[in-house]
């Protein structure tokens, strides 16, 4: 497994991509193949390349967040903020992936900054089901609050509310 990840992300490398996401997600591979000097180049690279594009933060993040590096993680997602704070996907993701992962605080940090700038239900309605996934039942209340004031009428967002807590209710 490695020497699959390993070899797929030095292949992705050497053909030199103009994209910095896949930089990024070779980054990725390679702390998945437990090569964190190689991840540590691919990261520096792509964020070289796209130094104030959120959504490559965010991917360099995830991939630290998801291997256990919760310094490095939190410290790349600040960058979101700084660099690229009106990145509507990357404030969300980053929301979303913290939450997963139980870092509330955090989490709602991102998903607050998001809010001054959003009105689309949909995003509240993602980062509550985050919470709900996380188990943080009494802190997804307000993010699907949220999402109904923002479309009281939409059928669809209480259809996604129900079915969220049908989908997460063996995990609460």
């Amino acid at each position: 497994r490695r020497a699959v990840l390993e070899g797929c992300a030095d292949k992705v490398r050497a053909l030199k991509p103009k994209d910095a996401k896949y930089l990024a997600e070779c980054g990725r591979a390679y702390l998945a193949a437990l090569d964190k000097p190689k991840a540590e180049a691919a990261f520096r690279e792509a964020e070289a390349r796209e130094s104030k594009d959120g959504e490559v933060l965010q991917l360099i993040a995830v991939a630290w967040l998801k291997h256990g590096y919760k310094t490095e993680a939190l410290e790349t997602y600040e960058k979101i903020l700084q660099r690229d704070p009106k990145n509507k996907d990357a404030l969300t993701q980053a929301g979303v992936d913290l939450a997963e992962v139980g870092l509330v605080a955090e989490a709602e940090r991102y998903m607050n900054a998001l809010a001054a700038l959003e009105k689309d239900w949909r995003r509240f309605l993602q980062f509550g089901r985050a919470l709900l996934v996380a188990g943080q039942r009494r802190k997804a209340a307000p993010w699907f609050a949220r999402a109904v004031a923002l479309k009281p009428g939409e059928e669809k967002l209480y259809l996604e509310i129900s079915r969220t807590f049908a989908e997460t209710q063996s995990v609460m």
